[in-house]
């Protein structure tokens, strides 16, 4: 038998488990988009709604709290608390079908519209898409034919973590509860395995991953808070299929750097830990959510999916690692915390273990469970161009009569249209 050479062994070895192969990290972002339909931040509110059930879910940073919808019409006023500039609406959808469209106002009375999109049931992430306008009030509205359970639902636009001042007291008790993994507070992604699908700017600015077909035993993504924080609660919106979930902490993440300062990290280092919370969505219900047995302290977090089989893809749309202690956030612009910034409470990292059942050690749950510029009506500017890297396509009538292309939708789970410029006039 011909002799098989160490050289030979090195890379088959290799190619036989690139899970253990070192990660590297992902480009750092100077600043975030921070979603702005959250309640803890100053001012804003649900100023109106009508057929929906759980209403202020819309404005809560956890993706997994909940709205319902039954068939016909439903809609709901967003209240941002003061003018900002809006691009981006989009939600996870658990059944409802029909259309969504996005109007936006100055004063609470005089409407533009500036997106919509058509999408079925089987349409899981929806996103909507326009130029920016600079707008106080958001409204959203719903035609369905069918009714059904939308959770994540988000704005996105111009406002990102460098805007907003955030901290936590010691103790991690009282005060307003934040989601950190949303990027408030300065929290960045900075590794994510195996190598995700499409922009990887997008991942790591809107918390949002797509991971490819793979072999690979986990879904893994990291986090960097910008300081040590206390957590006490952890979970996750993703694919609608069986998966275990478990989280690590770390004080201080095993990395190392190349000759060029290029930092990786090895996963082996998850061998030797205990996660400090896990749990199961075993139904496949699409959302899980843990509470470790006390609360967690750490400035890195290490989330892991383990999905039942493989292949197809797997996708995250939302993440949380919640916290309590913060104060409200107020609308500061250049006052927030950025990369690798932030306050927090003294060293540490908790442990604990639980399932997805409610079952102590840890309690799991994966159930169903400024003046304007004149010459605008209502005072709105729109912007030309929108948040890159969505693709798509689309349009919808403009506000006044002016009329564009119809709109259109995506099968496969995900729907995202890119409407153009807001037309406040036209024949």
């Amino acid at each position: 038998m011909k002799p098989f050479s160490t050289l030979s062994f090195l890379i088959a070895l290799s190619v036989a488990s690139p899970s253990m192969a070192a990660w590297q990290r992902l480009p750092s972002v100077s600043k975030r988009p921070v979603e702005m339909a959250v309640a803890s931040m100053n001012g804003t509110k649900v100023a109106s709604s009508s057929g929906i059930g759980q209403v202020q879910s819309l404005i809560s940073d956890n993706p997994i709290d909940s709205s319902t919808l039954s068939a016909g019409n439903a809609e709901a006023v967003i209240d941002a608390g003061h003018q900002t500039i809006f691009e981006v609406a989009s939600f996870t959808n658990d059944d409802t079908e029909g259309k969504v469209s996005i109007s936006a106002s100055a004063d609470n009375s005089n409407w533009i519209a500036v997106g919509q999109a058509v999408y079925s049931a089987a349409d899981r992430s929806i996103s909507v898409n326009f130029a920016g306008i600079q707008a106080k009030f958001i409204k959203v509205q719903w035609e369905l034919s069918k009714g059904g359970t939308i959770r994540n639902f988000q704005l996105f636009g111009g406002e990102t973590d460098n805007d907003f001042a955030m901290s936590q007291n010691a103790s991690g008790t009282g005060g307003e509860t934040l989601n950190m993994a949303a990027g408030m507070g300065g929290a960045r992604i900075i590794y994510a395995h195996p190598n995700p699908s499409g922009s990887k700017e997008k991942g790591v600015s809107y918390n949002a991953f797509e991971f490819p077909e793979s072999d690979e035993k986990y879904r893994t993504v990291i986090y960097d808070l910008g300081a040590v924080r206390i957590m006490n609660q952890f979970g996750s919106v993703h694919s609608p299929r069986p998966v275990r979930f478990e989280v690590y902490a770390f004080n201080d993440l095993p990395e190392k750097a190349d000759w060029r300062g290029q930092k990786s990290f090895d996963p082996a280092a998850f061998e030797s830990m205990t996660p400090v919370a896990k749990a199961e969505d075993a139904r496949g219900v699409g959302y899980i959510r843990v509470k470790p047995d006390h609360a967690v302290k750490a400035r890195y977090v290490a989330l892991r999916w383990e999905p039942d089989y493989n292949p197809p893809g797997f996708s995250i749309g939302g993440t949380v690692i919640g916290g309590s202690g913060f104060g409200k956030g107020s609308f500061k612009p250049g006052s927030g915390n950025g990369a690798g910034g932030g306050a927090g409470a003294g060293g540490g990292a908790g442990a604990g273990n639980g399932d997805g059942n409610g079952n102590s050690p840890a309690n799991g749950d994966a159930s169903n469970g400024g003046s304007m510029p004149g010459g605008s009506p209502g005072g709105l500017v729109s912007f030309s161009g929108s948040t890159g890297g969505f693709g798509g396509g689309g349009g919808l009538p403009a506000s006044g009569g002016g009329n564009t292309g119809g709109g259109g939708n995506s099968g496969g789970g995900n729907v995202i249209i890119n409407n153009p410029k807001p037309v406040s006039g036209g024949n």
